[in-house]
């Protein structure tokens, strides 16, 4: 079983790599139907950018953060102190 921090990694690769593929078909796409160049590499990065941005949000609510740890209780102060302050 993967620790979250795993999972987390896993869950970026994954969505990275699947932006980059969605990415690359859009820029094929668009020049195989007749655009320029720089038009084609503008939708495969506006593309990429919008399936990227979208994964990590999913990301991170299918794998959210681990809680934080609650914070300790102060200790109560050493009994030299506690006699003298008395005193």
């Amino acid at each position: 079983m993967p620790t979250r921090q795993t999972a987390r990694i896993i869950a970026v690769v994954i969505v990275v790599l699947l932006a980059l593929i969605t990415a690359l078909g859009a820029g094929i796409v668009t020049a195989a139907l007749g655009a320029g160049a720089l038009l084609a590499v503008g939708a495969g990065g506006g593309t990429f950018v919008t399936v990227a941005g979208l994964g990590m949000h999913i990301a991170a609510y299918l794998v959210p953060p681990a809680p934080a740890p609650a914070p300790a209780a102060p200790l109560p102060p050493p009994q030299s102190q506690a006699t003298t302050a008395a005193s």
